[in-house]
């Protein structure tokens, strides 16, 4: 007596022994599908360890005999170029142009569909001729089609649906594997030629920097020169030059001073990127008082008092960098100090603020609108609310020079109640008392 199938015949219809066949049969297909599974896990944490793609395509082609039987196994891969092109992992290679591959009806339509593909009585084909059962199923990122995998045997019907979603699950990790792998590689050669970049660019920036010293160094000699020049003719033609020569020549001399200062500016903006030495332990005060000499004259023409607060916590940085810092800050706010005020007034103070150093030169002058604030710092800016000579470099040497010291530097000002700059570095490992924040 013939049985019938397990699918026409309800559980309640089996005997003792058809029904014990039936759950050892469902329970070692259980166990084979589980331990496919498994096998498929396994694969997914070892080809996600690398980013190198013959390693991924190693590591699949070892353990890819857990989950099918085949005689063909390969990957057909899309090349940076467009061009497909197979790498065999079992079995006879294949050799075919990209043209051929995406033409066949099986690996082809596959590419173009981007839909897997079970064969089981497979016609003769450029690719995979001599297989009679195939599964083919595409590897996708994002949707589009980057390849597809290929099993096949000479075994007539010999995959199922489940051989397939086996596949399937095997595409997806691998796809997900090479696409990281792509990824980095992407993105190593955009290091490489960052890295090219920013040499070049290092190159000719030094370049640059020694024609720019070249230049300002030709031209302060001949300023120096203009200047010297004049004060002879003023000292020779004392009587015998009007009024009005004598005009002109202070005009020409005051010029020279004014373009030889630019020029010292511009040094600076270029030492400040070159410069490479360590930082060290700076004594502030040093600086500050070096820096405020320098505009000693102009203080007292112009009845500005300056007022520097005790105990200046020592900082990391550079003292001739510092120095600079100072002085352009003070210079600044001599120049936007503004006329009739009836205090005019620079405090320099410095605290310890959590672990970094804090200086501020604050000012009486006339303020800075948020507007002109957001450029401040910036080359070349000028604020356009007071008339004041320059070039507009001294605040960007600032920024520069603590940007390279590893500090910060900012403003806070409003117009008409003067303006107070800052800027931090960071402290040493002495631990000093936080002043009291007293307006001045």
């Amino acid at each position: 007596m013939t049985t019938a199938p397990l699918s026409a015949r309800k559980l309640d219809q089996l005997d003792h022994e058809e029904l014990l066949a039936t759950t050892r049969h469902l329970l070692a297909e259980t166990q084979a599908l589980s331990s496919r599974i498994a096998a498929l896990n396994e694969i997914g944490v070892a080809i996600n360890r690398t980013f190198d793609l013959d390693e991924i395509l190693q590591v699949v082609a070892r353990q890819a005999k857990w989950l099918l039987d085949y005689e063909h196994f390969s990957a057909c891969l899309r090349q940076p170029n467009g061009d497909w092109h197979i790498v065999t992992l079992f079995g006879k290679p294949y050799t075919m142009n990209s043209v051929d591959l995406a033409a066949t009806a099986n690996l082809g339509s596959v590419l173009k569909s981007g839909h897997s593909r079970l064969i089981q009585q497979a016609e003769p084909t450029m690719f995979l001729a001599h297989f009679a059962s195939q599964i083919i199923v595409p590897l996708l990122d994002h949707g589009m089609v980057t390849g597809a995998i290929n099993f096949a045997t000479t075994e007539a019907k010999a995959y199922s649906q489940d051989d397939l979603r086996i596949g399937y699950m095997l595409a997806l990790q691998l796809a997900s594997a090479i696409n990281n792998a792509e990824h980095v590689r992407q993105l190593n050669e955009i290091q490489i030629a960052m890295e090219l970049y920013n040499a070049e660019l290092l190159a000719s920036n030094q370049e640059l920097d020694a024609y720019n010293h070249t230049i300002a160094h030709d031209l302060k000699s001949p300023l120096t020169s203009i200047g010297l020049n004049v004060d002879m003719v003023q000292r020779i033609s004392k009587d015998a030059l009007p009024p009005k020569a004598h005009q002109y020549l202070g005009n020409i001399k005051a010029a020279s001073f004014k373009m030889a200062d630019m020029i010292e500016q511009l040094l600076w903006l270029a030492k400040s990127r070159n410069d490479k030495d360590s930082v060290t332990v700076v004594d502030a005060k040093l600086p500050i008082d070096a820096a405020v000499n320098r505009f000693q004259l102009q203080l007292d023409a112009n009845h500005i008092e300056v007022v520097i607060g005790d105990d200046l916590p020592s900082v990391m940085g550079h003292s001739q960098w510092l120095e600079e810092i100072f002085a352009n800050l003070i210079s600044n706010a001599i120049k936007y100090m503004g006329v009739g005020k009836s205090d005019p007034r620079i405090t320099i103070r410095g605290f310890q603020q959590g672990t970094c150093i804090r200086y501020e030169v604050i000012d009486t002058g006339v303020g800075i609108s948020k507007e002109d604030q957001l450029h401040l710092f910036e080359m070349f800016t000028r604020l356009h609310s007071v008339k004041a000579e320059g070039l507009g470099l001294g605040l960007s040497i600032v920024h520069r020079m603590v940007s390279r010291m590893g500090g910060q530097v900012g403003v806070e000002s409003f117009p008409g109640t003067g303006s107070t700059f800052w800027f931090s570095l960071p402290a040493t490992e002495t631990k000093f008392e936080v002043p009291p924040l007293v307006a001045v």
